[in-house]
């Protein structure tokens, strides 16, 4: 079965023979220590079904917008974070905050965690994702200004190289009214820290 979604740039196919997928993921089992013995031929079937929740995840669009005659800060805070270091194959995950500021549309409030979960289902760098997230804000709602703050902890660094155990990594980007006025900007940060630390 090859599962395709208008306006995606990549294709996912779910076409891979049963055997040849138990194979992959058998392998991979042995090389992280795995005792052949020991290896569950259910394993391919759960990653399958895991790699098609990603897939549906990403192939989202359902973002409807609604007209607004305020413009006033929104701020979506402690969005649920998952996603896969690109480098690794391991997860990061974390929190997310969104904030924009109205030019005549707005999102449902459930379409912040929608978004997220698009933009991080797939192999990524936090870096480049924060970004994604701001553009994907942008060519949605037009806002006459936008912030993101990604706060995450890597589990290449904790499990491997450094093998930190309290790393945790920010990363922001901000655009229009929140890149040019410096009070908008410390409004966003002030509001989304107000409550300490990343909550896990």
């Amino acid at each position: 079965m090859k599962l395709k979604s208008k306006g995606l740039t990549d294709e996912i196919y779910m076409d891979v023979p049963r055997d040849e997928l138990n194979e992959t993921v058998n392998g991979y089992y042995r090389l992280i220590g795995g005792e052949n013995k020991n290896y569950d031929k259910e394993t391919s079937r759960r990653l399958r079904a895991f790699g098609e929740e990603l897939y549906r995840k990403r192939s989202y669009e359902k973002f409807t917008a609604f007209k607004a005659d305020h413009d006033d800060m929104i701020i979506g805070n402690h969005l649920r974070l998952f996603s896969f270091c690109e480098h690794h194959l391991l997860p990061f995950f974390g929190e997310v905050a969104i904030g924009y500021i109205p030019n005549n549309k707005i999102f449902g409030l459930s379409k912040f965690q929608r978004l997220v979960d698009k933009v991080s289902s797939k192999p990524q760098l936090q870096e480049r994702l924060t970004y994604q997230i701001l553009e994907e804000i942008k060519n949605r709602l037009e806002p006459k200004g936008v912030g993101v703050v990604i706060k995450a902890i890597h589990t290449c660094v904790f499990a491997r190289g450094t093998q930190s155990t309290s790393a945790e990594f920010t990363t922001s980007a901000v655009d229009g009214i929140f890149k040019e006025n410096h009070n908008t900007k410390q409004e966003f940060f002030s509001i989304i820290n107000s409550d300490g630390r990343l909550r896990l």
